[in-house]
């Protein structure tokens, strides 16, 4: 009967004993690049004030004389005193439709959007004043008006490059991806070498999830500007949404090399190392740019770094761990109190390998001294107590470890684990079906529950 229930309390123990944290980093999918929004650049082609002088007064083409070496010369804050010694509103409308290209070409929307709606309403059909203020709208944000004018424009005989490509972009804002590859395509085809629309056409590729074209658009970017560290991070967006880690930790590493330090960007090589590719290079990542990540005023550095220690801890990658807390120490002053709590927490994993309990017993109460909800630190120090058989101590770590959800089933189980120690198998009992009713999708405990009920009733 001894040799029994000796068994089946070790078969308990050892099935509670074996009950581990699950501790994953994020998957590919979740990790995301940051891209650098593209510097888009309009060209305005003023031609309306060139155009056919026959249609013009003898004084609107002598002020159009008197201006023409300055707008050539692209002095326009002189043409805009020219305009502004007359009377504005004598203007006729083709004056005014130059008036108002001049002042769009000195950033003076508003003024600008005014003067050319008075023109407009003149000569509803004039492509030119269409254009001028489609980019108005451009400048200002106002994407769904700028497209009406754009849209007129073409209806109006105007399909240059500029046009086609203004109306790809205002599409791709509005979320329109897929009317914008179709302008895109248009630009590129009268101007094949602008990398703009390039860039334009890759961001909406990505847009409608047409990654095997996007893929290839890049390839072929990459050829003529292979040190463009913008186009290899979204070689490496584009991989990480395809699934393909190995392609997208090289291209990431590839950005890393030609200069781009985003710590977002570190963050998810670092993570991606992690999971799918190598721990060194993980910690040497982590190790190489402490202070972008210990230093970090959003915390997301630090949290990426706690997580990646974490999991090294958890692959009992010891040595990789060590050298983290090593490299944070450091930076111990530019830490907040909680977050030196969490690298003590980190040092006393390190320090209860090399056995050196005391030294972690030390830590962990200094971490929970700092930061008394630090789930972590209360159940490792817990277990200690519980190795060191201070079972008092234990249990009064496993009980204020119970009071944060995230950590209570660990500490319950840990409780149960101490009065089985003890053969206390009534309380050993209780607590477990307690865990059952706190957590039922736990079945597996099912079995250990009727086992201790049945030692319970042999002892009795």
């Amino acid at each position: 009967m001894i040799n029994l229930r000796t068994s089946a309390v070790v078969g308990i123990f050892s099935i509670i004993v074996n009950v581990l944290t699950v501790f994953s980093l994020p998957v590919a999918a979740e990790i995301v690049v940051e891209l650098q929004a593209p510097d888009w650049h309009f060209v305005l082609r003023q031609s309306e004030y060139a155009e056919r002088e026959v249609h013009m007064s003898v004084d609107d083409r002598e002020f159009v004389r008197q201006i023409q070496s300055d707008l050539q010369a692209g002095k326009y804050s002189l043409v805009i005193n020219a305009f502004n010694a007359r009377e504005i509103s004598t203007l006729s409308p083709r004056l005014k439709a130059l008036y108002g290209q001049v002042l769009l070409n000195e950033e003076k929307y508003v003024l600008a959007e005014k003067v050319l709606l008075d023109a407009l309403e003149s000569m509803p059909s004039s492509p030119s004043v269409n254009r001028s203020l489609s980019m108005v709208y451009l400048m200002t944000g106002e994407q769904d008006i700028a497209r009406k004018h754009l849209t007129r424009c073409v209806e109006l005989g105007i399909q240059d490059a500029q046009i086609f490509g203004q109306l790809a972009y205002a599409n791709l804002q509005l979320g329109k991806p897929m009317s914008a590859i179709s302008a895109y395509q248009n630009a590129l085809m009268l101007e094949p070498d602008n990398t703009q629309w390039y860039q334009g056409l890759l961001f909406a590729l990505i847009e409608t999830n047409a990654l095997a074209q996007a893929e290839s658009l890049l390839s072929e970017m990459l050829l003529n500007d292979e040190n463009n560290k913008q186009l290899w991070l979204q070689r490496g967006h584009i991989a990480l949404k395809q699934g393909k880690v190995t392609k997208a930790l090289s291209s990431l590493e590839a950005a890393m090399s030609l200069g781009d330090s985003s710590l977002s960007n570190l963050i998810s090589i670092a993570k991606l190392h992690a999971s799918d590719g190598s721990l060194r290079r993980a910690s040497d990542i982590l190790v190489e740019n402490i202070a972008s990540f210990l230093t970090d005023k959003s915390s997301e550095g630090f949290e990426a770094f706690k997580t990646i220690a974490s999991y090294l801890a958890n692959q009992q990658q010891w040595g990789e761990l060590e050298r983290l807390t090593k490299a944070a120490e450091e930076y111990r002053n530019a830490l907040s109190p909680l977050q030196m709590a969490s690298i003590n927490v980190l040092q006393a994993k390190v320090a209860i390998n090399k056995g050196k309990n005391e030294s972690a017993i030390a830590l962990l109460t200094h971490a929970i001294e700092r930061m008394p909800d630090n789930g972590e630190a209360l159940l490792a120090l817990a277990k200690l107590y519980q190795k060191q058989h201070k079972i008092e101590r234990a249990k009064m770590m496993y009980l204020r470890a119970e009071a944060f959800e995230d950590i209570k089933q660990q500490a319950m189980l840990g409780r149960v684990q101490v009065a089985l120690e003890q053969r206390q198998y009534h309380q050993a009992l209780e607590i477990l079906r307690n865990v059952y009713r706190a957590f039922p999708s736990r079945t597996d405990l099912l079995n250990n529950i009727r086992t201790l009920e049945s030692l319970v009733t042999n002892t009795l």
